[in-house]
């Protein structure tokens, strides 16, 4: 993929899901349903990373184990 498709990518991700119930967008629930679970996993993605973060950092600040 180009840097400018996978930018388009991150700025629907980032922002807020907003379905859209209209008469086109009811009769195509696959995708829709398909778009909020791409949603869901970049979100979960993005809670990860930092909680990774935040445990290492409570990790190094704690010292090493006993």
């Amino acid at each position: 993929m180009d840097r400018q498709l996978m930018e388009e990518i991150k700025q629907r991700m980032d922002a807020d899901f907003l379905p859209a119930p209209s008469a086109s967008a009811l009769s195509q629930g696959d995708g829709r349903m398909a778009d909020a679970a791409e949603y869901a996993a970049y979100h979960l993605g993005q809670i990860n990373k930092k909680l990774d973060r935040l445990i290492a950092l409570l990790e190094a600040r704690a010292g090493p184990a006993i």
